[in-house]
């Protein structure tokens, strides 16, 4: 199968479909395949769905059963597929140079463990007894997935390092941003739909849903044959929020009862766009603002502009953190209210590598990607939140989500739903 044909071309234009092109799943190839012959290896395996996706354009729902990519330094191209997922890799991935294929886990009634199927495999490629990385040393223990160590299964010694793929992630390309940049403007918009539903006597889960699934079908209507869905599960416009002081938990869990006048409202809102997502929080107020809940959303909302102020290229990751946490220490005097650092890098997942917290020390470089999102969380009152998606640029940052932060915007009048 041709790998255009499958992918069609990089993500540039217009009418084109909101998806990496063949042509740059092609290029991180050859960098990843450069970057093992500079540590003198001879392949990699690969194990990690996102890094799997992130290298060939195979998006999956993970399951017990293995699926591993071998990329050698030469730039030869195998898989390991369970039977099932075979006829789904040709629709979406590349053309390869070898393919191994097992009938189930554990077996299938045919006696061979996904491992071992792997391992011959290399041994058909020539790859045993040489120097062979991977992102992790054997397939992730998920859905009741059991399964020795890569190693073991080889009988020689493996460079387990997520770096290998994982750094080639930070910067992001002109097109991975332009995803990022459209998943914003939905993230946007759920919100936007979200806090116009919220009122007295509203339910979090069910606002929180309803406009997920209204901000979807409007992005449907609006991208149509353009959005190409990369998950079985989830929606690509998303908003929720939880309320009261349930949001001095930074991760507090949805709670039973309605929005009653002066909650404090502490949300999350996202979209999901060719695999990519943003980042979007916002902290809001039920009725009239206390002068206390004034204070510390003030304090709240400055620490985030330092934040903003501090994100450029050739700072450290540790810079950009003892910035915030030395304003929030030494002007706001709150820092006994901190929880968490103030940001971390994110893409084809919520979380990556790097992160803005005082022990990572990665020089920032333009086309990455961070929130920034330091919080105060005032035990028995509320936490104080704003989160927001910029993207490094070669002289400071710009912010890709572009949700109102002041206060008025984000008050919510006290009516009925």
């Amino acid at each position: 199968m041709s790998e255009t044909s499958m992918n069609g071309p990089s993500m540039t234009g217009a009418g084109e479909r909101l998806e990496i092109g063949a042509a740059e799943y092609r290029q991180r190839r050859e960098r990843l395949g450069a970057r093992l012959q500079e540590e003198g290896l001879d392949a990699v395996c690969v194990f990690g769905p996102v890094r799997v996706a992130y290298l060939s354009g195979f998006f999956y729902s993970p399951t017990e059963r293995p699926i591993a990519l071998v990329l050698t330094a030469r730039g030869q191209l195998a898989a390991l597929l369970p039977r099932l997922e075979v006829s789904h890799f040709q629709q979406q991935g590349p053309e390869l140079d070898d393919l191994a294929v097992y009938a189930e886990y554990p077996g299938g009634g045919e006696g061979l463990h996904p491992l071992s199927v792997l391992r011959a495999l290399l041994g058909r490629m020539g790859l045993l007894g040489g120097r062979i990385g991977a992102d992790l040393d054997g397939y992730e223990h998920r859905w009741g997935y059991r399964g020795r160590a890569l190693s073991s299964v080889l009988g020689q010694p493996v460079r387990a390092d997520v770096a290998l793929i994982d750094d080639l992630r930070m910067v992001k390309s002109d097109a991975e941003i332009a995803l990022m940049r459209e998943a914003c403007r939905w993230g946007d918009c759920a919100h936007r739909l979200m806090q116009d539903a919220i009122g007295v006597g509203g339910d979090e889960l069910l606002v929180s849903h309803g406009a997920s699934l209204a901000a979807t079908r409007e992005l449907l209507r609006e991208l149509g044959e353009r959005y190409v869905p990369k998950s079985r599960e989830g929606l690509p416009a998303n908003a929720m929020f939880i309320r009261g002081a349930n949001t001095a938990h930074p991760h507090g869990l949805h709670q039973a009862g309605a929005v009653q006048a002066g909650d404090v409202l502490v949300t999350g809102a996202y979209g999901v766009v060719g695999g990519y997502e943003s980042e979007l929080e916002r902290t809001m107020i039920v009725g009239e603002p206390s002068a206390e809940f004034q204070r510390y959303f003030g304090a709240m909302l400055a620490a985030q502009q330092v934040g903003f102020g501090a994100l450029r290229p050739g700072r450290t990751c540790a810079e950009v953190e003892g910035d915030v946490r030395r304003f929030i220490r030494e002007e706001l005097g709150l820092d006994a209210l901190v929880r968490h650092h103030t940001g971390h890098a994110f893409g084809l997942e919520g979380h990556e590598h790097p992160f803005l917290d005082l022990d990572d020390l990665t020089v920032i470089e333009a086309g990455m990607v961070f929130s920034i999102e330091p919080g105060l969380y005032v035990p028995g009152l509320a936490g104080f939140r704003h989160s927001d998606t910029l993207l490094v640029t070669p002289h400071g940052s710009e912010r890709l989500s572009l949700y109102p932060r002041d206060l008025e915007a984000l008050t919510v009048p006290d009516l009925p739903a």
